[in-house]
């Protein structure tokens, strides 16, 4: 693999096939989206028609799962960029966003998100760094991310949505926060008050913050956190700010005879799998057959599984729970002041930004 950022057309997968199998079984990756090993010489990018490239690192360390989380899309769609061409140690950013509004029994806001990340290009890929003079909601364990770009595999494009963006460089990156931006002050404040360590994560920890949907212990059994010193029961935010998981025993409760079984508690939050079949399931004929370069459309365009006349998820998102205010953002053009602009970068004030209602 070529060395540095601008690499994504040379880079190609080190994972054998037992390795492969192990992952599968670990993260229980669903089995009809058929998980393969790329041919020797197959890039990240362009990619086989129908798959898209996954990256074991969206597992085993941002903290994701598939299906994912429908925030994750939100955040996704909302910048017009393909989940492939995200670095996966930023997309722990998201999934820390994430895990921490749960934590604080609410739902993820993408307003919120904007407030204290900004995209930005990271060569080839793109990533999500901290606004600079905003403190961040969250601890780095580390600067970087190492061997990712060469451990993926393929999967069917089905766990993504049909309209998933692939994003090219001449298309616009103005996503800075204007002066009419509005976002949760208070809860803002709260995420930095209690922020905790970015870091790979006990799966009792996705499913109660929501970014697991796959529980193999039953729909009555409910996992709790423990402090093994005296058995209490922790909640997530306090959980999350622990230094070593050594502390920690990890027990089942069950659930009462009237409650809602787990999953179906958590299903409208996971982004759906399209259960539509491939007309070719062959993969020896799959091996040689590669998508074409998408060609760009001026703030349009499509990936691997998008097709043209298809309703977009952003279409429903006034009956979305899970997105408050998608539909404002995206209407919302942002002027050419940004952050920087505003003098904030040195005193932070929650409130410069936030126009009185």
């Amino acid at each position: 693999m070529a060395p540095g950022k601008d690499n994504m057309s040379a880079s190609v997968s080190v994972l054998t096939q037992r390795l492969l199998d192990r992952f599968v079984r670990e993260y229980r990756i669903p089995m009809d989206l058929h998980p393969v090993l790329p041919s020797e010489n197959e890039t990240i990018y362009p990619f086989r028609k129908g798959k898209f490239p996954f990256y074991t690192r969206v597992c085993n360390f941002a903290n994701y799962r598939v299906p994912f989380s429908r925030f994750l899309i939100t955040v996704l769609q909302f910048f017009r960029v393909h989940i492939s061409q995200v670095n996966p140690f930023r997309l722990s950013r998201i999934s820390h966003f994430e895990l921490s509004y749960r934590a604080h029994d609410r739902r993820p806001d993408l307003d919120v998100f904007r407030y204290f990340y900004e995209f930005i290009t990271a060569g080839d890929w793109y990533t999500f760094a901290h606004w600079k003079g905003i403190p961040p909601p969250s601890s780095d364990e580390r600067s970087s991310l190492k061997n990712w770009k060469d451990n993926f595999f393929w999967l069917y494009d089905r766990c993504l949505p049909e309209d998933m963006r692939w994003r090219f460089k001449d298309q616009s990156m103005s996503f800075d926060l204007g002066e009419d931006f509005v976002f949760d002050q208070e809860l803002a404040r709260a995420l930095i008050e209690h922020k905790s360590l970015i870091r790979p994560l006990h799966e009792d920890f996705l499913l109660l913050g929501r970014l697991c949907f796959s529980w193999s212990q039953g729909d009555r059994n409910w996992q709790v956190i423990r402090r093994k010193s005296d058995r209490v029961i922790m909640s997530l935010r306090d959980a999350l700010k622990v230094p070593s998981f050594d502390v920690f025993d990890f027990d089942l409760e069950d659930q009462g005879k009237n409650e809602i079984p787990l999953m179906k508690q958590v299903a409208s939050l996971a982004q759906e799998i399209r259960h539509v079949v491939p007309q070719n399931t062959s993969e020896q004929a799959a091996t040689g057959t590669t998508s074409s370069v998408p060609t760009p459309v001026k703030d349009m365009v499509g990936s691997s599984g998008s097709q043209a006349g298809k309703k977009s998820i952003l279409d429903d998102v006034d009956s979305d729970p899970e997105i408050r205010s998608l539909d404002d953002a995206l209407e919302y053009r942002p002027s050419s002041a940004s952050l920087k602009s505003k003098g904030i970068l040195h005193e932070v004030d929650l409130k410069a930004l936030v126009r009185k209602r």
